[in-house]
């Protein structure tokens, strides 16, 4: 199933965030509920391409932003998703202040079901850089609050908490790790995803405070393995298998499609190809290849 923009509004103001402004500033109506049951429905009758990425794609569902708990129907029309989609797994991305309300999060839970993640990023394991790169005061307390309330619900829903790496947060990722670990022990119910920022919407326009190397956060996250081994389930994405340690690279997972990706000459022979993304398109484009080994 293809990633579907719920709602196009947002209460956070990432630095990092892949939508330009132009997305928030585009017709409410355009994403209301009306809408959005034409658009999947056209979509299900094989109406040509409806939504813009992973149209093709058929066992899952992303539902993005903007921040969908934002939604004026947000409960009638996610459970409209389920009723239209049964047995499909969907996820939802959301920066998780509202689960910071406790009637919000127990009517979400009792609804949600099973097949459901909910996928909030965490910037950093203070509020003074989590709310820095969220553009919001009181963004951390909100978020941690939300993924609180969330594990505190019946087991059934799955949670997937995001580490964005760039230059504002990278200090700050062992810091978050040791945060996680001593806050949301909870390995059933939930994983972390280390993501290298991706160079598009905001983060293309603020790329001079966000630029990093991905040989630099790779420095970082190999520094930080002692640590990474206390998760059963950490994923890193957008790295490629030649800057990460030898025992860490089972945890890197390719989740861009092709045309978002390249292989370079460095890439040609080296025995890890076929189990790596190579590098991000763009990053590519900023940074080149230089970084690259041959395995």
């Amino acid at each position: 199933m293809p990633d579907i923009p719920f709602w196009n509004k947002c209460n956070n103001k990432c630095v990092m965030c892949t939508n330009l402004p132009e997305f928030a500033a585009q017709e409410a109506a355009l994403y209301g509920l009306k809408s959005q049951i034409k658009k999947l429905e056209s979509y299900l009758k094989g109406l040509g391409p409806v939504y813009l990425k992973n149209n093709d794609k058929a066992d899952f569902l992303s539902l993005t932003g903007g921040e969908p708990t934002l939604h004026p129907d947000f409960f009638r029309l996610l459970a409209y998703f389920k009723r239209r989609l049964p047995g499909v797994s969907i996820t939802l991305l959301s920066n998780g202040r509202r689960f910071a309300d406790k009637d919000f999060t127990r009517r979400f839970l009792n609804m949600a079901g099973s097949r459901l993640t909910v996928a909030v990023p965490l910037h950093a394991a203070s509020s003074r850089v989590h709310d820095k790169v969220a553009g919001v005061t009181g963004a951390f307390r909100e978020t941690v609050g939300g993924l609180e309330n969330l594990l505190a619900g019946p087991e059934g829903v799955f949670l997937e908490i995001r580490l964005v790496l760039h230059r504002l947060n990278i200090k700050e990722f062992s810091k978050t790790l040791l945060f996680l670990q001593k806050k949301f022990p909870f390995p059933g119910r939930c994983r972390v995803v280390v993501i290298h920022y991706e160079i598009e919407g905001m983060s293309l326009k603020n790329h001079k405070s966000l630029a990093l190397r991905l040989s630099d956060s790779a420095r970082v996250i190999n520094a930080a393995a002692p640590l990474i081994e206390n998760f059963p389930d950490l994923r890193l994405y957008h790295f490629p298998l030649c800057l990460i340690k030898n025992k860490l690279r089972s945890r890197c997972w390719i989740t861009l499609p092709a045309e978002d990706r390249i292989y370079t000459k460095k890439c040609e022979g080296c025995k890890a190809r076929k189990k790596c993304l190579g590098l991000m398109m763009e990053y590519y484009k900023e940074f080149g290849d230089a970084e690259l080994k041959t395995l």
